[in-house]
């Protein structure tokens, strides 16, 4: 443990991360309520290299459908993604009940490839950069994603929407246990440059370029988080 976090109030939540033991609904309800960010994003880096080292995975032409991000996650593509939203007035012991249930189904039947939190938007939001906006700030989101990581370690990926987050928050997500950032974007040079800022589309360049200066590995993958080889 760092000595950074040696007086955290966390330090036994982090010790057991360190020795790879589950937490339960009380740490998950301790870590919820902590202002403790930077030991939530020690945490759940730690799991996150654990399962996916320093890669950070994109797809290529892969439109999102806005109208049902608030629908039913269990019917998206994307019966392989789990979805949650929160941020709707619900109880900071509902989030976590709800993510253990999550945990407890994926133990029982290993449906799920990755999960993603999502804050709750109105039907008018803008979605680009809303996560920190409105309904949930950004230091909310970025423990929403951490505890997710943290509490479902059977879950192999977290994803977050980069058009959501916007590019800042996007490659702070890649040290609070994100390693899958998705959205729409396209193989050539459509979209923004590298550096430039992001829009609802991307080029492939400027994704990998956000990565990277993230400090991550980008990588290329199929649906099935399959990793995609060139010759």
């Amino acid at each position: 443990m760092p000595s950074l976090f040696a007086q955290s109030e966390l330090r036994d939540l982090i010790d057991y991360v360190e020795k790879g033991q589950r937490l339960d609904a009380d740490a998950g309800l301790r870590m919820i309520n902590s202002q403790e960010i930077l030991a939530l994003g020690y945490m759940a880096n730690i799991v996150r290299e654990r399962k996916n080292g320093n890669q950070t995975f994109y797809m290529v032409n892969r439109p999102v459908d806005y109208a049902d991000i608030d629908a039913s996650f269990d019917e998206i593509e994307k019966r392989s993604i789990s979805s949650m939203v929160y941020g709707n007035q619900e109880s900071q012991e509902e989030r976590i009940r709800r993510l253990l249930q999550l945990r407890i189904l994926q133990d029982q039947t290993k449906e799920f490839l990755a999960f993603s939190p999502i804050p709750f938007y109105s039907e008018n939001t803008k979605l680009e950069g809303t996560m920190g906006v409105g309904t949930t700030t950004g230091y909310e989101d970025l423990k929403m994603l951490a505890i997710s990581r943290i509490l479902l370690d059977n879950f192999d990926h977290i994803k977050a929407y980069w058009m959501m987050l916007g590019p800042k928050l996007a490659q702070a997500s890649l040290a609070f246990g994100v390693d899958d950032l998705d959205g729409t974007v396209l193989e050539g040079e459509s979209g923004p440059k590298a550096g430039v800022e992001l829009s609802n589309t991307v080029s492939k360049r400027a994704l990998i370029h956000l990565i990277q200066k993230a400090g991550r590995d980008a990588v290329e993958r199929d649906s099935q988080y399959r990793i995609r080889k060139f010759n």
